[in-house]
């Protein structure tokens, strides 16, 4: 009974940080695909007094532009020709700018937007372009916002599971401080004399990342419970599962060793 509270003193804490590792990544990937659409329909709209170069429009603030459509002018004219002369249509038709529509290869943060307006506007022919700079500020700050908060409480759990695993492999090497005070007076190693605390340590950490491992299959599978179904219409929210579990499981035996191999030190130097 001890003995099993001990482990549970191990896994439970770590068991939470996995699952909130878990859940930034179910995050990531939605802001990620989410970034990917609006990126798709998001578009910068340019007004030029020539028809512009698209040739020499590849790249604008370190982003690559995906394409540029031309918007007709016979478009443009027909939804004002039923309020314009014969003679004022033909005028404007003379007169009337280039529009034309930019796809950017991402979406672009708030500063690289700003940039990229004053990249086009440095083209002499260039008179005018909008980047709905309102629409994209609300949305971008939102995505923005949400990986802010999902990294803080990562990481506010993280220490939390360090310093938790940490006071438990210290009570283990507590319990077993005879056993390895006499197997290194006989001249073994420390690593070999906690042998006992670091599979314990291993131990715990392989039943934490299969208990949160199954959690993400059965979670990738049955998505409809956590997440609305008009949002799975819109991003793909489906993990590329077998690379997100190796990143689980290097995660969990990461904290672990590391923890242990920082309590191990620490008590090295107290007792050599």
């Amino acid at each position: 009974m001890k003995s099993l509270k001990s482990i549970l003193s191990f896994i439970v804490p770590l068991t939470a940080m996995l699952i909130t590792f878990a859940i930034f990544l179910f995050t990531t990937k939605v802001v990620d695909d989410y970034k990917l659409k609006i990126s798709n329909d998001y578009s910068i709209v340019v007004v030029s007094s020539l028809p512009l170069i698209k040739d020499n429009l590849n790249e604008f603030a370190g982003i690559k532009v995906k394409n540029i459509v031309t918007l007709e002018k016979n478009k443009i004219i027909s939804n004002m020709k039923n309020n314009l002369s014969k003679k004022s249509i033909q005028l404007l038709r003379q007169r009337l700018p280039y529009f034309y529509k930019m796809h950017l290869d991402k979406f672009p943060t708030s500063s690289e937007l700003t940039q990229i307006k004053q990249e086009l506007m440095s083209i002499n022919t260039v008179k005018k372009v909008e980047i709905f700079s309102k629409n994209h500020n609300q949305i971008y700050l939102l995505l923005l916002l949400i990986q802010k908060i999902i990294v803080i409480v990562f990481v506010v759990i993280l220490l939390y599971a360090i310093i938790i695993i940490a006071k438990q492999i210290k009570i283990w090497f507590y319990e077993h401080h005879e056993k390895i005070a006499i197997m290194r007076f006989h001249g073994a190693s420390i690593l070999y004399s906690a042998g006992t605390v670091i599979r314990h340590a291993i131990f715990g950490a392989l039943i934490s990342f299969f208990i949160v491992a199954l959690l993400m299959i059965i979670l990738n599978e049955n998505l409809s419970v956590i997440f609305p179904v008009e949002l799975q219409n819109v991003v793909d929210i489906k993990l590329s599962i077998n690379s997100e579990l190796v990143k689980v499981f290097i995660l969990s035996l990461f904290i672990s060793v590391s923890t242990i191999f920082g309590v191990l030190f620490k008590y090295k130097l107290k007792n050599d």
